[in-house]
């Protein structure tokens, strides 16, 4: 796993990157373990097209915000890009936060029972 400092990663573009690939068709965020989803609702993040074309950097911005505010434990990040989906282990603690970027498989997609708990729509 790649480990950030979570204050460090609201200020850094290329971690930023790391989490979103670079570009975002849209993500969905998944509890890994039942405790995380107990503290856990299902938030939404839409932004425009328009907004991410012209703005990118402060929609990345809000992305990686709206992670970070996710309480600490581990999460399942499947980022859905074309033509396959890019999915990463999170792990967020109180001071830092790590990325593990894993072979996409269409079971691991089917293995996740937990209700999603953060979804990003580009609209």
């Amino acid at each position: 796993m790649t480990d950030f400092s979570r204050r460090g990663a609201r200020h850094c573009n290329s971690r930023s990157d790391a989490i979103s690939g670079g570009m975002v068709v849209g993500m969905t965020v998944y509890p890994s373990d039942d405790r995380c989803s107990k503290l856990v609702g299902l938030n939404i993040v839409k932004i425009s097209e328009a907004d991410y074309r012209d703005h990118p950097d402060l929609c990345m911005k809000i992305v990686v915000e709206a992670l970070l505010s996710l309480p600490s434990g581990f999460y399942t990040l499947v980022n859905h890009t074309e033509p396959v989906p890019c999915v990463m282990d999170i792990r967020l603690a109180d001071k830092s936060c790590g990325l593990r970027l894993r072979p996409f498989e269409r079971e691991t997609i089917n293995r996740i029972k937990q209700p999603s708990c953060l979804r990003v729509v580009v609209t």
